[in-house]
């Protein structure tokens, strides 16, 4: 799949350091949880969850940290950059049933996506959105406060401590009943994703979790997101998975490897 053109519509400032970029791109068919490849020539390319998809349009939430994000940060509306995906598989939910969304950092992106995409189908939802400060929530006011629950490590803004706590104490005010229609969603840093996978079993709840490697063709061929043990390229397998698969696998919530292959301890 060659590198399709997408034009660079509008930017909004979203959290510090993260900004929307809206692309005009006809029929991505892409679904919530699903990543695209954003390439910009003479820099690189690079993959990106989608935080929305209005078959006209895209939209990507990106967190400015190394070269790529610093280029695509000065890109004004009406530039271009090449466009291929959406790649893996995609949150899956059930008409009706109650959504309990958990972002940290970066995260909350796709699941936004995921909210709006699973209120047509009736469901009920909560966001909960944790950050190290106030000024890092990402999406703090998209959706109605009576629906959103933040926490912050530094207690700037919404519960002080982890987004995790608060996902406990909201599983805790459900019934029985209410557990079994309830899927959570996760997606944010792997160390978060591995709390919210245990709490969520803690309460015999299914989740789902977004689980990020180093994602660099996503077609499954170049073995980079390939995980240690079963040899799943996360690209085609993931990103998204159960929690009982996550929970599963050898390196999640403990190590992950580098574009050289070299293991990094959480």
């Amino acid at each position: 799949m060659k590198p399709e053109i997408a034009v660079l519509k509008s930017i909004k400032p979203e959290a510090e350091n993260v900004l929307s970029f809206v692309f005009e791109y006809k029929n991505l068919n892409s679904k919530p949880g699903q990543f695209l490849m954003l390439w910009i020539p003479g820099v690189d390319q690079k993959p990106f969850s989608i935080a929305g998809d209005d078959g006209k349009t895209f939209t990507v939430a990106v967190f400015k940290i190394k070269k790529f994000t610093s280029k695509l940060f000065t890109l004004k509306p009406g530039d271009k950059v090449g466009v291929t995906g959406p790649f893996g598989n995609p949150y899956s939910w059930k008409k009706k049933q109650h959504v309990i969304a958990v972002g940290g950092g970066y995260g909350s992106a796709p699941l936004s996506y995921l909210i709006n995409d699973a209120k047509k189908d009736a469901c009920s939802y909560e966001l909960l959105i944790g950050s190290r400060k106030k000024s890092l929530l990402l999406y703090a006011d998209k959706f109605p406060k009576k629906y959103t629950h933040l926490s912050t490590d530094d207690g700037s803004a919404g519960h002080k401590g982890y987004v995790t706590e608060v996902l406990d104490e909201r599983l805790s005010t459900l019934t029985t009943a209410q557990k079994k229609k309830t899927t959570v969603f996760v997606c944010g840093p792997e160390p978060m994703e591995y709390a919210a996978a245990i709490v969520a079993k803690k309460h015999g709840v299914d989740s789902q979790i977004s689980v990020e490697r180093y994602m660099k063709c996503g077609y499954g061929i170049c073995g980079q997101c390939c995980i240690d043990d079963t040899g799943e390229p996360m690209c085609q397998v993931g990103p998204v998975i159960t929690g009982k698969h996550a929970l599963s696998l050898k390196e999640f919530g403990k190590y992950h490897r580098d574009k050289a292959g070299s293991k990094h301890n959480y």
